[in-house]
């Protein structure tokens, strides 16, 4: 049966002379042409106020990047490939893209369909922030979809009149590993990856896939972590590796956005290194001609980016995945001076670094170093630069530079390890101030085996650390410890006890974060209560105990990399600056510690990053409590008026240990 307007079509066709009847009942009863994902998310998707910083229908000039990356999703399809790897950084619209990919498959390609968040408590929110308008808002699903419990739509399961949408996030997904899907779009991979321990997501949205008997299709899509985990493996290890390629406005040549075009070009009577710590000076250079692109050609062109393979043509066939990339160079409202103040937060601190190229470039992140080498370590050996060199010190003195000390203790059945440090901040030649440490002691205190710790045999270190006074180089001044943290974990009772007699000085420390996975979302440096105890007919943590909660992984990232680190100082009076380690060690410096304190590396174990050590790591335990006091001191410091001389900040400080024993809560902040 046909329409009777079919009907009357068909005859005014057939009036035609000459024309096959077949070939003219196959134009009028042809179905319109499938549109493209781009095309289709222009003419369906509405975006909620709120979700997005453009709300209204959405718009391929306002995301001219996006729309290379939303057909992938009709070329993978069309050439039977087995999904699309999406690396992607943060407020580009990526997500909202795979959700028009969704849209537009439900609503020409319909099939079941699981979408898979990293937690329950996101799909719930996604459900009803993100699905439940894409639907309301969209007049091709809108008119097929079934709700109500009679319907058997629930809030995780959204079904149509030719299909159905599971959204589950974290372990509930293993709870269906018995239903067959043709699309599985995988949210937030790496996050996911993190979620599911013993389970990769996309190992099970393969097997769901595979169940289905027809043409399937997976999407993954995440900020990217390393290249050893995720949707950047994922990417790199079996997608064909696109990039959206654009074309220079003053040559013509073809290349793809990425930061290393991006340079620090010093203004008449500036310094290279003044140039790198000012956002000012960073612009766009286009790899192929040399020439500046400015923030304003950079938006032209990204309206006509391609995205290609970097691959070879036969090599990129074979890969299974179509993979897409963006960053936030690909954002016409980002320019390069606001990406640039991010970058210079970043410079001196590592996992800064790692979120600015995860986060805002959409890229792997592989750490600058990985193991600080016991050449690298004893490189750090402080030399007589010049006569009288204030800096040049041996053990239990303090260098000029200094303005606090910090100490870290670590436990063993047979030995008690410490370390003391000094810390100070000199100008580089920029006259950014750069924090450095002296190691000023360091020790092993030797005890017959014990399987137990008591506060007696703690109290050692009364003498070797609480108690004592540090000269410095010229004998001017005496400085005292301002914090030391002594590890918690062994025997927690024990440390406590001690650390309770110390007026805040001394503190119990434990690690919070001891892999990649968990310091993602865990603070550097946080509060925590201490062990349990029997406080009438309960056990309660002691309320006069706070515990140090470290995130040791992060701690390691930014510390290590300060062994290899130099700058030059800011010069004065006319004396060409010096090059400067961040790290300086005495004359004197045991054997012993420079051992311990290379011993740890940087591995893949599993999914995960961890640091793992070759041997006896307990001085390197100590360094990093210390240097951990210090970064919570300096931040401490910042919330404080400037004292106006280091004689006044000494004196300052002196008159706070009299009145409370200690100025750990409470440090001095100095004028540089």
């Amino acid at each position: 049966m046909i329409s009777a307007a079919t009907a009357e079509n068909l005859r005014h066709h057939l009036d035609v002379g000459g024309r096959d009847l077949l070939e003219v009942a196959a134009a009028v009863l042809r179905p319109p042409a499938r549109m493209l994902t781009s095309q289709w998310a222009e003419r369906h998707r509405y975006l909620k106020e709120g979700t997005t910083e453009k709300p209204g229908r959405w718009s391929n000039d306002y995301f001219p990047y996006l729309a290379g990356i939303q057909d992938a999703i009709d070329e993978a399809l069309a050439k039977g490939k087995r999904g699309v790897a999406l690396m992607k950084s943060g407020q580009g619209g990526g997500s909202e893209a795979m959700i028009n990919a969704l849209g537009h498959l439900l609503d020409e390609y319909p099939g079941p369909a699981l979408y898979m968040l990293s937690k329950d408590e996101l799909a719930r929110s996604f459900a009803r922030e993100r699905f439940d308008p894409l639907v309301e808002n969209c007049e091709p699903l809108a008119r097929k979809s079934l709700t109500g419990r009679g319907t058997g739509s629930l809030t995780h399961v959204k079904r149509f009149a030719d299909c159905k949408v599971v959204l589950q996030g974290g372990r509930s997904i293993l709870n269906l590993q018995s239903s067959p899907y043709k699309y599985v779009f995988v949210d937030e991979y790496d996050s996911m990856q993190d979620e599911m321990e013993g389970s990769d997501p996309l190992a099970l949205a393969e097997i769901r896939t595979d169940a289905f008997p027809g043409s399937t299709l997976i999407v993954a899509f995440a900020h990217p972590s390393t290249r050893a985990r995720g949707v950047g493996k994922l990417y790199h290890d079996k997608s064909d590796m696109r990039r959206g390629f654009v074309v220079c406005p003053h040559c013509a040549g073809e290349f793809w956005l990425q930061w290393d075009h991006v340079k620090a070009v010093s203004e008449e009577g500036m310094t290279q290194a003044q140039a790198e710590r000012d956002k000012r000076c960073y612009h766009y250079f286009a790899p192929c001609c040399g020439a500046e692109i400015s923030d304003a050609q950079r938006a032209l062109i990204v309206r006509k980016v391609i995205y290609k393979s970097t691959l070879p043509a036969d090599e990129a066939d074979r890969r299974p995945y179509i993979g897409v990339h963006f960053s936030q160079l690909y954002m016409p409202n980002k320019s390069i001076e606001f990406l640039s103040e991010h970058w210079i937060e970043a410079l001196d601190d590592d996992g800064r670094k790692r979120v600015f190229m995860n986060k805002r470039m959409g890229e792997v992140y592989d750490p600058a170093l990985k193991e600080a080498t016991a050449d690298e370590w004893s490189r750090l050996v402080c030399v007589r630069r010049r006569e009288n060199d204030p800096e040049y010190y041996t053990m239990g003195q303090v260098p000029a530079p200094v303005r606090f000390l910090t100490a870290g203790q670590d436990s063993r059945s047979t030995e008690l390890h410490y370390a003391v440090w000094g810390w100070g901040r000199l100008r580089d030649e920029a006259g950014y101030p750069i924090v450095c440490g002296w190691l000023i002691d360091c020790g092993v205190v030797r005890r017959p085996y014990s399987l137990t710790l008591e506060e007696s045999d703690l109290r050692v270190f009364d003498q070797l650390l609480y108690e004592r006074s540090f000269a410095a180089v010229d004998g001017r001044m005496q400085y005292e410890i301002v914090m030391g943290l002594h590890d918690w974990s062994w025997q927690p009772l024990a440390v406590e006890n001690y650390c309770l007699r110390s007026n805040g000085r001394a503190v119990p420390c434990r690690g919070a974060a001891l892999d990649s996975k968990a310091a993602s979302h865990k603070p550097t440096f946080a509060w925590g209560a201490g062990a349990r105890r029997r406080i009438g007919s309960e056990e309660l943590p002691d309320p006069r105990v706070k515990v140090a909660q470290l995130n040791t992984f992060r701690l390691k990232e930014n510390f290590f990399p300060l062994v290899g680190r130099r700058f030059i100082t800011q010069t004065r009076d006319g004396i060409p600056g010096e090059n400067h380690g961040r790290l300086v060690l005495p004359l004197d410096v045991p054997q012993w510690f420079i051992q311990q304190s290379s011993s740890e590396y940087l591995t893949l174990d599993g999914k995960v990053e961890v640091w793992k050590h070759k041997g006896p790591n307990h001085v390197s335990d100590c360094n990093l409590y210390a240097y951990a006091c210090a970064l919570e001191i300096l931040k401490l410091q910042d919330e404080l008026p400037f004292a106006e001389s280091e004689a006044q900040a000494q004196q300052e400080a002196d008159r706070a240990r009299r009145m409370n024993r200690s100025n750990a809560t409470r440090p001095i902040r100095w004028k540089y």
